[in-house]
C-alpha cells in the first residue's frame, strides 16, 4: 500500500514509475544519487519486489486499488 511508504519514498517511487533513472530523480529532487538508491531499495522491500520493474507494477496496481 502506498501509505506504507514515507512521503519521500512515494515521491521517488512515482518518479521511478515515470521511467526516470536514479540520477534523473536525484537532479529533480535535490537528493544524492546514493540516497535515491536507498529510497528505491527501501520501497522495493516494503512492496515485496526485487527490482524497479516490479516496483513500478506494484505502484500502478496500488493506485488502481485506491481509485
Amino acid at each position: 500500500m502506498h501509505q506504507d511508504l514515507s512521503p519521500r519514498e512515494r515521491e521517488v517511487v512515482a518518479l521511478v514509475a515515470e521511467g526516470k533513472t536514479n540520477r534523473e530523480i536525484a537532479l529533480e529532487t535535490g537528493l544524492a544519487p546514493s540516497t535515491v538508491k536507498e529510497y528505491v531499495a527501501n520501497a522495493c522491500h516494503k512492496a515485496g519486489v526485487t527490482n524497479r520493474v516490479g516496483l513500478t507494477a506494484w505502484w500502478i496496481h496500488q493506485g488502481e486499488d485506491s481509485a
